[in-house]
């Protein structure tokens, strides 16, 4: 399980690399407030590579409602959430 946790988690690292909107300097602008880095909306299309990496189907409610507002909450959140899935799937 654990090759699969660093798998996921660079998948995770890599969509947030390239996905997340992050303010420029000088502050944010009233767009900028209504929005995390990775809305959930976006968060979705990172389950079409997480499913084939875990070889399953996950369902969207691994995406917190909302988004994620640092890298660290989108990485090891969702695969927590991820890993939680598929030890409750084995049962």
């Amino acid at each position: 399980m654990a090759d699969l946790e660093k798998q996921i988690k660079a998948a995770l690292e890599e969509f947030w690399d390239e996905h997340a909107l992050i303010p420029e300097a000088g502050g944010p602008s009233t767009v900028d407030e209504l929005l995390e880095p990775i809305e959930s909306m976006t968060a979705v299309e990172v389950l079409a590579i997480l499913d084939k990496i875990v070889e399953t189907e996950l369902p969207n409610s691994v995406i917190r409602a909302g988004g994620y507002k640092t890298r660290e909450e989108f990485v090891d959140g969702l695969s927590a959430k991820v890993l939680s899935y598929l030890q409750a799937k084995k049962k």
